[in-house]
């Protein structure tokens, strides 16, 4: 039986192989006679080099059936929020920081919770507060307001408020106010007033108005101010509600002189600051570091650049641990501490 197998193996062979050299031999007859009609002789033409199809065998194991996967997940362009958030103020926050991870202008999240004091400082853990999807202004209408008014008073065109999809006017015939209703008013802007820390200061009267240590100035500042606190991580800027910057401490965090000067205030201050320390520092300018959870100087004591006057804390209206560092005219407003930091 053996014997049989071989026989037919080598007669299938001999047949693929007859098979082979007569389709070799025509292919190379053909072109040797294309040559010649040409006028050529076979010996000056190359020949191109010779494809064979070699016999297709069916592999033992069958190949998988293979599929292109189909993608299933999509991407939908994120579309603009519309609608009023609520959020609750956690340990920390500040309305600059929370303005920052909603993508809008700190004086927006004042502008968007009427009564909310315009002193950074004010928020309070657990309080709650509304974000406005734009910035501008959350206005809950009064009787007798129209849109005429309310471009009046906030300059923004009452088309801009019908459309914005967010108050539900755009396609109403009947533009009537409901008494109460609340409208984002988007672009628009209101007047930023703040609580300015520590006594008063009446005009032309400077560290001579009422609460302040008028006595003689000990020592002088060198002109150039260094940060107050080390290391340095400013949790809030400087903007038009808080005219300041926030440093991050812990409690306790030695708070130094930011230069040589005379301390004229340090006591609690009721406004919110918590414990507050002021500085003259003799050369039009003072230095304010408020929040402390302990003052160490007095007022009228002489202190030198880069000594320790205070103990960091949280204390007043404030979130967390922090320092809220100020540098003012003395016969001015507060400026902007980075522009004098190196």
């Amino acid at each position: 039986m053996g014997t049989v197998h071989n026989q037919e193996r080598a007669t299938r062979a001999g047949r693929y192989v007859g098979l082979l050299a007569l389709i070799l031999a025509g292919g190379g007859l053909g072109w040797q006679q294309l040559a010649l009609d040409r006028g050529e002789t076979p010996s000056s033409v190359d020949r191109p080099p010779t494809k064979v199809a070699l016999p297709f065998f069916e592999p033992a194991t069958p190949v998988p059936d293979i599929r292109r996967t189909s993608l299933l997940h999509t991407d939908i362009p994120q579309r603009p929020r519309m609608n009023v958030l609520t959020y609750v103020v956690q340990r920390g926050d500040t309305a600059w920081s929370i303005a920052e991870d909603f993508g809008l202008q700190p004086e927006t999240i004042l502008w968007g919770n009427e009564g909310l004091s315009t002193e950074a400082g004010s928020l309070q853990v657990g309080q709650e507060l509304k974000i406005l999807p734009v910035d501008g202004v959350l206005y809950t209408v009064q009787k007798g307001d129209t849109l005429d008014r309310l471009q009046a008073i906030h300059g923004v065109p009452a088309e801009a408020i019908v459309e914005f999809p967010g108050n539900g006017l755009s396609g109403h015939e009947d533009f009537d106010l409901i008494p109460g209703q609340e409208l984002v008013l988007p672009g628009a802007s209101k007047a930023v007033a703040w609580v300015e820390p520590g006594p008063q200061v009446l005009a032309g009267l400077g560290r001579r108005s009422p609460g302040f240590y008028s006595g003689p100035l000990v020592y002088a500042g060198t002109g150039f101010f260094q940060w107050p606190v080390s290391p340095i991580a400013i949790t809030q800027t400087y903007w038009s509600g808080h005219p300041a910057i926030d440093l991050d401490t812990y409690l306790g965090q030695p708070v130094f002189a930011s230069d040589s000067g005379t301390v004229i205030f340090s006591d609690w201050d009721s406004t919110g600051y918590g414990n507050l320390v002021i500085i003259d520092h003799g050369n039009g300018y003072w230095s304010y570091y408020a929040h402390n959870d302990a003052n160490l100087v007095q007022a009228g004591d002489g202190v030198l650049q880069g000594q320790q006057i205070a103990e960091s804390g949280s204390t007043g209206n404030s979130t967390g641990e922090h320092l809220d560092f100020r540098i003012r005219l003395a016969e001015g407003g507060f400026l902007n501490p980075l522009d004098f930091l190196p």
